[in-house]
């Protein structure tokens, strides 16, 4: 079994399991056991991975990176308020790091964002009802912008550094 497309199956599969949830959601119904569907796309995710592998570079680190951003700024916000420049901090944390790893192919820089998201969902299930995150003003914001806002950056950097690879095969005259 290949660790790199169990990982990046487990994000698609969370990401997944994230949209059906949300077109789950009933405003009124009170009732919110459609978000467990996120599981419910890792575990399909996870074995989905093991009939059909990727070649994946970027997107496979990119699912633990998503829940490692989310867990760690989740966990500061436990012991402080953590300000704008610290949430732009873990953003930029993860540009950097996506930057560097770099996509393997043209597939898995468009699995990325997914990836990522998917970490960032199961993070986010994982600290549900967790009372002193959801009553601090501007924790849960946060933690929805290094989701979101890290999710999309971490396509535009892989997608930098592919371009930039893609430059440097430009013969020069």
């Amino acid at each position: 079994m290949d660790w790199r497309s169990l990982l990046a199956w487990a994000g698609v599969g969370s990401f997944l399991g994230f949209v059906i949830a949300v077109s789950l959601y009933s405003p009124g119904g009170g009732d919110d056991r459609a978000v467990y569907m996120i599981y419910a796309g890792l575990i399909a995710g996870v074995l989905l991975s093991t009939r059909y592998r990727l070649s994946t570079r970027a997107s496979a680190y990119a699912f633990p990176l998503g829940f490692l951003a989310t867990s760690l700024l989740a966990g500061l916000w436990m012991v402080r308020d953590v300000s704008t420049a610290g949430v732009y901090g873990f953003i930029a944390a993860v540009m950097v790091a996506m930057i560097i790893i770099g996509p393997g192919s043209y597939l898995d820089m468009f699995l990325v964002p997914l990836s990522y998201f998917g970490g960032f969902a199961v993070a986010m299930l994982t600290f549900k009802g967790y009372e002193p995150i959801q009553g601090t003003e501007g924790a849960v914001m946060s933690l929805f912008m290094v989701g979101v806002m890290g999710a999309v950056l971490a396509f535009f950097a892989t997608f930098a550094r592919w371009a930039f690879e893609m430059a440097k095969n430009i013969p020069r005259r």
